[in-house]
């Protein structure tokens, strides 16, 4: 399985509309549809209680573990300040590609209605929700409430003789190729971890005989 880097100027990487939206089929349809939103952040350090901001957020539906690529929100996020040049190395993201784009207080919101109360995916969760919660509490918004899954933690439980477990670990484990030139941008790594979540609930249900 192979995942290529979605582009920012694609359709898929400008969606803003609330990801709970379904086509006239399924509101036809008997069947209840099951909506998880992954999620990622690229960030400009990993504290934000010490002054390091949100430049790139992401989400993606996956509903009825199929991953809905042209449903993806993505934007840049102008962090007010200078990204650090260590963090560009790793993302990529420079400060030209930030200068334009809205701050926290405007693309919070818009991200906020988009994942509404769906459940939440992400890998490592507790960073991206840890910096989700902290400007939630900061610029007075309802705090957020939704169930989150941790991929990282769904390799620990499914490949519990495994010493490592970040993102690029478990994809070698489970089979899904990419660019390595792509990774730690929000959409990218958001598509990588659907994918991951979509094979590992799989095989996790295979377990149990469900």
């Amino acid at each position: 399985m192979r995942v290529s880097g979605l582009k920012t100027n694609s359709p898929a990487a400008r969606g803003c509309q609330p990801a709970g939206s379904v086509s006239s089929d399924e509101k036809n349809s008997n069947k209840m549809s099951e909506t998880i939103i992954v999620i990622d952040l690229e960030t400009t350090g990993l504290y934000p209680g010490r002054g390091d901001m949100i430049i790139e957020i992401a989400a993606l539906p996956v509903r009825d573990e199929e991953i809905k690529t042209d449903e993806a929100f993505v934007k840049f996020v102008n962090p007010e300040k200078s990204i650090p040049p260590d963090i560009t190395k790793i993302n990529h993201i420079t400060d030209e590609m930030v200068i334009n784009a809205e701050t926290i207080e405007t693309v919070l919101p818009d991200f906020l209605k988009y994942i509404q109360n769906y459940p939440l995916a992400a890998h490592n969760a507790s960073f991206d929700t840890g910096f989700l919660r902290y400007f939630i509490d900061k610029l007075g918004f309802k705090r957020m409430e939704n169930r989150i899954i941790d991929t990282l933690e769904l390799s620990k439980e499914l490949f519990m003789n495994e010493k490592h477990h970040n993102l690029d670990a478990v994809l070698k484990r489970l089979g899904i190729h990419y660019d390595k030139e792509t990774r730690h941008r929000s959409l990218t790594d958001t598509s990588l971890t659907a994918l991951a979540l979509v094979k590992m609930r799989k095989m996790l249900k295979h377990r149990s005989g469900n």
